[in-house]
């Protein structure tokens, strides 16, 4: 008993005067300044919502089913996303894990023996005692770290924000399949564009060829003019497959964000005209954007970690202080085992303090502490690069707005004028090299316009996946791993 009491003083000592070595993580600070001078002019109608929110589904914006659609699937489907999901949940059990040593542990012993004991045994003649014999033992055996100086507590949290950091990277990979695959639909939608542009130009081509045929049957015009349409012709036609290879190109890849091969995928009907432009754009405060986007988060959540491991190699230079406590019920029969009185237990307090390690404990601190000043300026880096890319595109706004509107008077004046060639042409006033300059700058001009319009798109989803994409506003998590039927995760 009164050793009992002598232990149970000492312990309740330690616990109340213990403690957490180590800084304590401290957010940090929205950094000042922003984007806010990259905001472009009202233009086409569209203008900036200043502090709106952004929503998960802003895809839906642009009024396209199809495009809903494949973001759905791609959702459901995405084995990037299913892998990165399951990740984060062998994160969560390995956090349990480490979470566990905080609490005493208990385990249940047992040995099985058969020995041989002489007298040495009792430091006594080696022949005064002389025994061989079976041993049984059975028992419960207790260990309980009192972690005086938080090494254990600063490990459960830096695995802690090890954890958030998986979740962190979760969601940038849920962010970017949303981005992708609407981009991608975008660029599935131009190239056949270009695609429907090329042909009809070819036609075009076609009917004046023969056009040109019937003039030099006529006599009206030289051969080398009817060599020159048919060069041009065919020069057009020849763009054709590598126009339908990208446009296939897009489509397998669109196949492979949706978890599908290019055999069993279904793509919908895509053309540009199906989309709208979004004519009301948020746009997040900088100190809310800090709190959105995912990879400033893992910035965040990784300098959390390194905080969290200075304290750890710290306490790692104090000393540790356990609690130790067994009871076994043990026999030299078994037929006896657990009938007659055999116990045997032991409790104490443990304790063990470093001395002299080389220099390897303070070199351990040191590195600490120069990996949480690394996480420092990588999250300072993280800010800046998203702030950088809020401004680009905000200002690609601006530009593809003036860019299309003068794309498309170069288009009008291009039709234009190959319908003025093409007149005059027929009335024997130009000839078939002017007409055919005519119809490059409109060729030019068509799918120089047909770009234009697709950037303008691509360029407005790249201000919402800047934003952080909105997954807080998701009505499920996005990190979560999705359950089959029937099936649960804890």
């Amino acid at each position: 008993m009164r050793t009992g009491n002598v232990v149970s003083g000492v312990v309740a000592m330690l616990l109340a005067a213990g403690c957490t070595l180590g800084p304590n993580f401290v957010r940090p600070e929205a950094p000042a300044g922003g984007y806010a001078h990259a905001a472009p002019a009202p233009a086409d109608g569209r203008s900036l919502a200043y502090g709106a929110d952004v929503a998960d589904d802003w895809y839906q914006l642009f009024h396209s089913a199809a495009l809903d659609q494949l973001v759905r699937t791609a959702l459901a489907g995405n084995p990037d996303l299913e892998g990165a999901r399951h990740g984060l949940l062998a994160a969560q059990y390995e956090l349990k894990a480490v979470a566990g040593t905080q609490l005493p542990q208990l385990d249940a012993t047992g040995q099985i023996a058969r020995a041989h004991i002489n007298g040495s045994y009792l430091y006594g003649p080696v022949n005064e005692i002389d025994v061989t014999g079976n041993h049984w033992q059975l028992g419960p055996a207790l260990a309980y770290n009192l972690d005086p100086f938080g090494a254990t507590r600063r490990q459960v949290e830096a695995q802690r924000a090890s954890t958030a950091v998986v979740r962190d990277q979760v969601l940038n990979t849920y962010v970017t399949l949303v981005d992708q695959t609407v981009v991608t639909a975008f660029d599935y939608a131009a190239a056949q564009a270009e695609i429907d542009v090329t042909r009809a130009l070819v036609d075009e081509l076609e009917s004046q060829y023969q056009l040109t045929q019937t003039l030099e049957n006529a006599g009206k015009i030289i051969h080398s003019d009817t060599l020159q349409a048919q060069t041009q012709l065919e020069n057009l036609r020849a763009t054709l497959p590598a126009l339908e290879q990208q446009r296939d190109t897009y489509r397998n890849a669109l196949a492979q964000l949706c978890g599908q091969t290019p055999d069993t995928f279904n793509m919908p009907a895509l053309t540009l005209h199906d989309f709208t432009l979004p004519q009301k754009l948020p746009l997040s405060l900088p100190s809310t954007l800090v709190r959105q986007r995912p990879d400033i988060l893992a910035a965040e959540d990784a300098l959390h970690q390194a905080s969290a491991n200075i304290g750890a190699a710290e306490a790692a230079r104090f000393p540790q202080l356990t609690i130790s406590a067994q009871y076994a019920q043990q026999t030299t029969a078994l037929s006896d085992f657990l009938t007659r009185p055999g116990a045997v237990w032991s409790a104490g307090l443990n304790a063990s303090a470093p001395l002299f390690h080389g220099g390897t404990l303070a070199a351990r601190q040191h590195e600490a502490e120069e990996r949480y000043r690394q996480a420092q300026a990588s999250y300072r880096s993280a800010v800046l690069a998203a702030f950088v890319e809020v401004a680009n595109a905000l200002q690609s706004l601006e530009h593809d707005a003036q860019g299309y509107a003068a794309h498309n008077v170069a288009l009008d004046a291009a039709r234009a004028d190959r319908e003025l060639a093409l007149a005059q042409y027929r009335a024997g006033k130009y000839t078939e090299l002017q007409v055919l300059t005519a119809e490059q700058q409109y060729q030019d001009a068509a799918l120089t316009e047909v770009q234009a319009d697709v950037q303008r798109f691509t360029d407005t989803a790249g201000l919402f996946r800047a934003l952080g994409g909105g997954w807080w506003n998701a009505p499920h998590d996005p990190a979560a791993l999705v359950a089959a039927a029937g099936e649960t995760h804890e």
